[in-house]
């Protein structure tokens, strides 16, 4: 009776080295996170404030010597308050002639930025010999104190939006038609709005963090899932898997991290704050701060900044596409032409051209 040998795993030299290349490149992925996450929140320093500020000359003159302070001069109380509600100052200070001092805070722009401006304001309150109080003009909900559940809510969509579009992308294969490309257009749009709709039911009636703007937090959740996924979707179409790979990994890495969910921009170091309004999770944050907290202003730019990564990704992904239909209509042409010129079947070989031209010749 034979033996029937069970088959051994063998390992050559080339499954070493790529395993081997494997696990040193998620170890160095690994650490750029750390590195990343460590270097923008673990020691957040104020680098810039901006304030509005109403007091006597000089006062506001020993305020502008902070080198950290950026100052907003204004008339009066009510200008200094709508300074911060509009989010043109991340703060204000306002100090009237009996010596009285009010710091006015927005926590729905970050906790830790307005912990800061209040501990700057009551420094500048005990030098001056002012009484401070403290007002908090956009507060953040109970469910959230810390004013973080929008940064999460980002973050963790950018996850979903980004393997989404990859998969859809391995699934679909590359995009040859236009009917491949409205398909994936519309597979995108859907998963975009589930995503957002799904994370919207979480945080608005589940947790009661962003409660009272429930299409709001909808429509911005679901451009910025758009937004990713279309930005992903289109690099990948245009220069293939290892660009949409390391557009994903800059947008994990330092992306995540210069959005400035737990610490504000006004914390974050120059490299991280430089990326905070031109990656789209520093738009999508400031997005949601701004439709939850301070009732639409300042979302301008951060609506800008979405609307650039989306059309950019669906610009790259239709022209990656008008490429390839060119290149099949000419080849098909062309290629018609030369097979009904050279067809395989058709050519005669050099010897039987020899025979026919002596038969011709007797």
């Amino acid at each position: 009776m034979a033996r029937h040998a069970s088959p051994e795993t063998t390992m050559t030299r080339t499954g070493i080295r790529n395993m081997v290349l494997a696990m040193t490149a998620l170890t160095m992925f690994v650490v750029a996170m750390i590195a990343s996450y460590s270097g923008a929140f673990a020691r957040p320093t104020l680098h810039h404030l901006t304030v509005a500020v109403a007091a006597p000359e000089q006062v506001v003159e020993a305020i502008r010597g902070q080198d950290v302070l950026a100052v907003n001069v204004v008339g009066d109380d009510a200008a200094a308050r709508q300074q911060v509600r509009e989010r043109a100052a991340d703060s204000a200070f306002v100090v009237t002639p009996t010596g009285e001092m009010t710091i006015y805070v927005a926590g729905g722009g970050g906790r830790s930025v307005a912990t800061a401006a209040e501990s700057v304001g009551r420094q500048i309150a005990t030098r001056g010999g002012f009484t401070a109080t403290v007002e908090d003009i956009a507060p953040t909900s109970a469910a959230d104190p810390s004013g973080t559940v929008e940064f999460y809510a980002v973050i963790f969509l950018s996850i979903g939006a980004s393997l989404g579009a990859t998969a859809f992308g391995y699934i679909m294969g590359k995009v040859r038609k236009p009917a491949t490309f409205l398909m994936r257009t519309l597979t995108l749009t859907g998963y975009s709005a589930l995503l957002a709709g799904v994370v919207t039911v979480y945080v608005d009636a589940m947790l009661g963090a962003l409660s009272g703007h429930t299409l709001a937090v909808f429509g911005v959740l679901w451009m910025y899932a758009l937004a990713v996924g279309g930005a992903v979707t289109g690099v990948a179409a245009a220069f293939g898997s290892a660009a949409s790979m390391l557009l994903t990994l800059f947008l994990v890495v330092v992306g995540n991290a210069a959005a400035a969910g737990p610490v504000g921009r006004p914390l974050l170091s120059p490299f991280y704050a430089t990326f905070t309004m031109i990656v789209p999770q520093g738009s999508g944050v400031a997005l949601l701060r701004s439709i939850s907290y301070f009732g639409g202003h300042g979302a301008g730019t951060p609506l800008l900044t979405l609307a650039i990564w989306g059309a950019s990704g669906c610009v790259l992904a239709a022209l990656a596409t008008a490429s390839r239909v060119n290149y099949r209509a000419v080849y098909e042409r062309f290629g018609q032409r030369r097979r009904l010129v050279l067809r395989p079947g058709h050519v005669s070989p050099p010897g039987r051209h020899a025979v026919a031209a002596g038969a011709d010749l007797d």
